[in-house]
């Protein structure tokens, strides 16, 4: 297997530094050379596309090199670990690594709540019927996004956000959601978009990468774009990208393994392929022995130390939680399979460990000033 570990000097946290760096306000991290060369002929409007999902992987597999997506790649960068939506989109959007942010997967352990909690839908991973007076997200992890750094050092940029219709006035389709975004680029003002989308990643889910269906949607969102592209002013960027990529994975159902599960004080979180272990007080040693021999060949397992010193979930200003957030261990996915924490729905394809194919993620810049 073809392990890719995040670049925090050439990563989705970069390119939104490059983006800060290009208003003015200056960057905490590494800026990306290419992006800013690319930057440096100013613009009136900043277009920053993500697509959930779309792995450098799917992109060479099913489009050919001369389409739109491909054809305007500037390089291949990384996500951040774990490379999975909550982690990765809010290290865009906070311009924070995981570290600073707070944000680590799908399900997260907020020790005040005592819930294994998931950030997006504000429930209980493991009791559905648990209901919460406030949104979680919003009591521990609120904190100053890209927008407000950039208004800070700007009056004169307006900022907006496009989202699906997950979101109130969200779009029902993404060519309904770039229709949006052309009509904000024809404004007569100076202003930064942040346009996110679900595909390809819901269905790279449920289908596997290798589907057709994963190259049908791919040529859809490469129509889209190439189309908003022939729209576009001379005064307009875009940049698109991908907040982690998938592999194809088999399923662990570990929620059936009562041996290792009676070790633990509460049920697993975060996400299958970077799963977080609280482990009882005196049965550390007999879960590592334990783990190691059952999974040890398919899963890399760290303590927690060993996660926080590796700088695998970035470095900077340790976000005040993160260590409640974070087990005794946690097990990273080398291999092809996925963790089962409960009964339920299986996955085809899915991200949050270490391979290449979650990983890698394309830098993709479109401008008509490249046309001269």
């Amino acid at each position: 297997m073809n392990i890719l570990y995040p670049d925090y000097k050439n990563s989705i946290l970069n390119v939104s530094h490059t983006i800060l760096d290009y208003y003015q306000v200056n960057p905490r991290y590494d800026v990306i050379p290419e992006l800013k060369k690319e930057l440096d002929k100013n613009f009136k409007h900043i277009c920053l596309i993500l697509l959930d999902g779309m792995g450098t992987n799917i992109l060479e597999k099913h489009l050919d090199e001369n389409s739109f997506l491909r054809k305007n790649m500037i390089k291949k960068i990384t996500s951040v670990f774990p490379p999975t939506t909550v982690a990765a989109t809010n290290a865009v959007l906070t311009t924070n690594p995981p570290y600073q942010s707070g944000y680590l997967g799908w399900v997260q352990f907020f020790k005040k709540e005592n819930t294994n909690h998931v950030v997006f839908l504000n429930k209980d991973f493991y009791d559905e019927q648990r209901t919460f007076q406030n949104t979680l997200r919003d009591m521990y992890l609120k904190q100053d996004l890209i927008y407000d750094y950039i208004k800070q050092k700007n009056n004169d940029v307006n900022t907006y956000e496009l989202f699906p219709d997950f979101r109130p006035d969200g779009s029902k389709t993404f060519h309904q959601e770039m229709k949006k975004l052309l009509e904000i680029t024809n404004k007569n003002e100076k202003n930064f978009t942040y346009a996110y989308w679900t595909y390809p990643d819901l269905l790279e889910h449920e289908v596997g990468i290798e589907s057709e269906h994963i190259k049908t949607e791919l040529e859809k969102l490469n129509s889209n774009l190439e189309e908003v592209s022939k729209k576009i002013n001379d005064d307009t960027i875009l940049i698109v990208i991908a907040d982690h990529g998938l592999v194809d994975v088999t399923p662990i159902d570990l929620f059936k393994d009562e041996e290792l599960i009676k070790l633990l004080l509460r049920m697993p979180s975060m996400e299958p392929r970077a799963a977080n272990f609280f482990v009882k007080p005196f049965k550390k040693h007999k879960f590592k022995k334990m783990f190691l021999e059952k999974y040890g060949q398919y899963y890399q397992l760290l303590t927690k130390d060993e996660l926080l010193y590796s700088g695998l979930i970035g470095q900077g200003e340790k976000h005040p939680l993160l260590d409640t957030f974070l087990g005794d261990f946690i097990a990273i996915s080398i291999s092809d399979k996925y963790f089962k924490f409960k009964e339920g729905k299986l996955f085809k394809a899915h991200h949050a460990g270490l391979l290449k194919g979650e990983m890698e993620v394309p830098l993709i810049v479109y401008h008509n000033k490249k046309r001269s």
